[in-house]
This record gives structure tokens, sequence and C-alpha cells, in this order.
């Protein structure tokens, strides 16, 4: 693995978290409006990634550690409830369901699972008692590149 692919976290919250009403990429997020975005839904994001020192001293190789990381932005609301309390009160059980997903998921055979880092409030409280929340996890794994 060379990149982190959001595309298999997008299918594992899809599988594994049935209270999403949509589960989407950046591309996804992109398109979504104040108007048109679906309560609760989740968006995964590629945050970045980066590598460790070379292992080795031979010109031949380069094994390396990678540490990658993904945001997980949930959309969530309750219109009974504008100050927002009601959709917080959603979003801790939204956010234990994808923590419990994604520590449970390691995308290749014998590698790691994906840990959880942060969390932060991404928006304010909409008028309607909506909020955007970021959860960022992280994937450690080895990149080895034979050279010649």
């Amino acid at each position: 693995m060379l990149v982190i692919d959001p595309v298999p976290v997008r299918d594992r919250l899809r599988d594994t978290v049935p209270d999403f009403r949509l589960v989407g990429l950046a591309a996804d997020l992109g398109r979504v409006s104040a108007s048109t975005v679906q309560y609760p839904s989740a968006f995964v994001i590629a945050l970045g990634e980066q590598a460790g020192e070379n292992r080795y001293q031979s010109c031949d190789i380069i094994d390396q550690s990678v540490t990658g990381r993904i945001g997980v932005i949930m959309a969530v609301r309750d219109i009974a409830d504008r100050s927002g309390a009601a959709a917080t009160g959603s979003l801790k059980a939204l956010r234990e369901a994808v923590k419990v997903s994604l520590s449970r998921f390691i995308p290749e055979p014998g590698g790691l699972a994906y840990r959880f880092v942060s969390g932060q409030l991404q928006s304010g409280i909409a008028a309607n008692g909506a909020l955007f929340w970021q959860d960022i996890f992280i994937l450690r794994f080895d990149q080895r590149i034979q050279l010649t």
C-alpha cells in the first residue's frame, strides 16, 4: 500500500454503520449544500501520509514505516432541538459505531487496524440544529521498494 485509500473505509462504514443515510467520499462532500445534505451522513477523506526514515543502509531498498491519516466527517442534526444538544447525543452513538468499526478493520491481510487519534467540531450549530464533526484515524503500514 502506498496511498491511504478512503474507498475501503467508506465501504466498511456503509456495511457496519447502518444508521448513516449516506456514506461518501470527498467528491460527495463537495457536492452537498445546506439544502441537500442528508442527516446523518458520513464522508471519508484522505488527509495525508508521513513516512519514517529508511530502515536499511543499502542503496537497493527503501523500507519505511508509513502513517496515513483519514478523516470521517459526520453530519448530524435534530430539527426539534435547535441548540444542537440532541444532535450531539446522536453524534455520540454514531462516533462510537465508527470507532468500533474502524478499530476492527484491517485493510490488508497481516496489517494493522485503524486507530482513533482525535475529533473536533467542524461547523457551528446551524439554525436547523445541524452540525458537522470530524474524527481522525491513523493507519500504520510498512512500505518496501526494491530499487534494482
